[in-house]
């Protein structure tokens, strides 16, 4: 089932919802145009994938699906120009941009993803050298994500992929911390043989 929506300048866009297996929230988008429609890629959103998170509540925005590698990706959302059509790597964002302040001095009624890493395009989806996107670009990025942001926050199913991503995340973090506690138990290990040889002296000697 496809839903629309139109972002703060304007761009009309349908898309279908999918959860990846890690509980990630794909959006398959379709960029609409009057009566012509042109289906232009995917966008993944989910939870920060930092393990300890300097930021907490930021949320990732991946171009295309799959892995972590860019050259790996597919469906890598067609969002720029003639010259920078695909737009390629990630942007963590903060969804707390969008809630606007009331005591603000000049008060923003349509508060915008502020996107503090540079927009990455490229002239094919995988196996080309990435640039910085254009100014344009960079704005129909920001617009884009704005909306999604706002429409991942409001889907009654993002708690239940949220948990599932932490589940993902608490699968990594236990798999780093377990060579430290073996590394622990084996230090352990040797401070009990090496005490257990200095208990046996200090008792000859008291027995002496």
């Amino acid at each position: 089932m496809s839903a629309t929506f139109t972002t703060q300048a304007g761009s009309n866009y349908s898309y279908t919802v999918e959860t990846d297996e890690n509980g990630e929230t794909v959006y398959n988008l379709t960029r609409v145009f009057g009566e012509n429609a042109l289906a232009i890629g995917s966008v993944v959103v989910h939870p920060d994938y930092d393990l300890t998170p300097a930021v907490p509540g930021l949320l990732n925005i991946q171009f295309g699906k799959g892995s972590t590698d860019r050259h790996e990706r597919t469906d890598v959302p067609m969002l720029g120009g003639q010259h920078d059509p695909y737009v390629i790597g990630h942007q963590l964002v903060n969804p707390a941009d969008l809630v606007a302040d009331p005591d603000a001095e000049t008060p923003v009624t349509d508060p915008k993803i502020n996107i503090t890493r540079t927009v990455r395009a490229a002239q094919t989806e995988t196996g080309t050298s990435s640039f910085q996107a254009t100014t344009e670009t960079f704005k129909r990025v920001q617009d884009l994500i704005t909306a999604l942001v706002t429409i991942y926050q409001g889907d009654k199913n993002t708690p239940k992929r949220a948990k599932q991503y932490a589940a993902f995340l608490n699968t990594q973090r236990a798999e780093k911390i377990q060579p430290e506690l073996d590394a622990i138990d084996a230090q352990m290990k040797i401070l009990q043989l090496r005490k257990a040889e200095l208990t046996e002296k200090l008792n000859g000697y008291n027995a002496a």
